[in-house]
């Protein structure tokens, strides 16, 4: 097994900690099974026990699926981690093993926008109420709590206008009044963030985006101590948010080459900033790295590295931002981020669609921002590419 911290993100994101023992594959296999023999019908008895890696059913474990849950605990310095079908199923599996009815959740309200609408239209069928702060109101958050609050929620850099939320403040408040503490790390990536070295309890990802990097799977992940892992695991095995192997397979692999396209998507993504910031036609960028984001100097606290994704709007309306994004020749019009390939979205028409006008103007979502998540393509490219879109409104 290897020893966390002694080893760098790409070393662990190559060689992991489990190996195949079968035949010694350098490539851990794909196990493309629903269900596992016995030799004898005694031997549930270790399912039952909870043996680890004894598999009976997929659903409740698969080895390949575990030999990247492994991997994705030591990016995230955390005990263990369980990997899901999904983002928002590792989103709503972990809120419902830790809150019941009657209980309540402090929440930013500027968080990606499908969560947000788990949150105000959903939770309250099982009699869970979220409370929402604006993130300019971190600082009052203790005037926010009541005697259910149960958890705080929140993720930073926030998607889409890239605001910082100061984990630190976060952490002592919650600590403070004996709050879990849960953040989607999805948009800084363990590799220009740590929250657990910080003190955050439940580190969630989409691993569709940057851990998966090539816009060719759906899955996501939750990255814990062992003791909350094995709340979270239970509640997954009955809700079924069980991921597929093959995919698990995928994610394993791009995950080799996480740390050089992150950092590839960091470079890209500063350039890109400083470019947007000084063309006539652009309103306002939002990207931590540039000295004009608000909070800058806290990302320069809390974060390795500013990130791949940045937004910016543009000086006009909705029609404005929609010829921008459909006169790009090398940037895709798509809704994900995270990827080799740089993707721009409009917001209001993507990720925070069905919010209202007031709900929009609370988290800083106007009709002209378009989101951007920057690709590893040559960035003489990309400059060039967002030059002649802008050019043509």
């Amino acid at each position: 097994m290897l020893e966390r911290k002694k080893f760098g993100i790409s070393t662990i994101s190559i060689h992991g900690e489990i190996k195949d023992k079968s035949y010694r594959s350098v490539v851990y296999p794909i196990y493309q099974t629903s269900t596992f023999a016995v030799e004898k019908s005694d031997d549930y008895q270790r399912f039952i026990d909870e043996t680890e890696d004894f598999y009976i059913y997929s659903r409740y474990g698969n080895p390949t699926v575990r030999e990247v849950e492994r991997k994705l605990a030591l990016l995230e310095n955390t005990d263990d981690a369980i990997l899901f079908s999904s983002g928002m199923s590792a989103i709503t599996t972990t809120i419902l093993s830790f809150v019941k009815a009657g209980d309540e959740i402090l929440s930013l309200r500027s968080i990606y926008g499908v969560t947000y609408r788990f949150f105000r239209d959903h939770l309250a069928n099982f009699g869970i109420k979220v409370n929402f702060v604006e993130i300019d109101e971190v600082d009052d958050l203790e005037n926010f709590l009541t005697e259910k609050t149960k958890l705080i929620y929140f993720e930073t850099p926030v998607n889409p206008t890239t605001r910082i939320v100061d984990i630190q403040k976060i952490i002592n408040i919650a600590r403070k009044n004996n709050l879990l503490t849960i953040i989607d790390n999805t948009f800084a990536t363990p590799v220009n963030q740590n929250p657990f070295d910080l003190g955050v309890d439940i580190i969630l990802h989409s691993a569709t985006k940057y851990l998966s990097g090539h816009s060719d799977l759906i899955l996501g992940c939750v990255m814990s101590s062992e003791e909350k892992i094995k709340k979270i695991r239970s509640v997954k095995n009955v809700m079924g948010g069980n991921p597929d192997p093959h995919q698990a397979f995928l994610l394993s692999r791009s995950l080799k080459t996480l740390e050089i396209r992150v950092k590839k998507q960091n470079e890209n993504a500063q350039k890109l900033a400083e470019f947007l910031a000084e063309h006539k036609k652009v309103k306002k960028v939002f990207y931590p790295g540039l000295n004009s984001h608000p909070e800058h100097e806290i990302a320069k606290l809390q974060m390795k590295g500013f990130g791949g994704m940045l937004a910016f709007e543009i000086d006009g309306g909705l029609e404005r931002a929609k010829k921008f994004c459909d006169s790009l020749k090398i940037a895709l019009n798509a809704t994900s981020l995270g990827s080799v390939e740089t993707l721009v979205s409009i917001p209001v028409l993507t990720s925070h669609i069905r919010m209202s006008q007031d709900e929009l103007e609370k988290a800083g979502i106007s009709e002209s921002m378009v989101r951007v998540s920057v690709g590893i393509e040559n960035i003489e490219d990309l400059i060039w590419d967002f030059e002649q879109a802008l050019d043509k409104i």
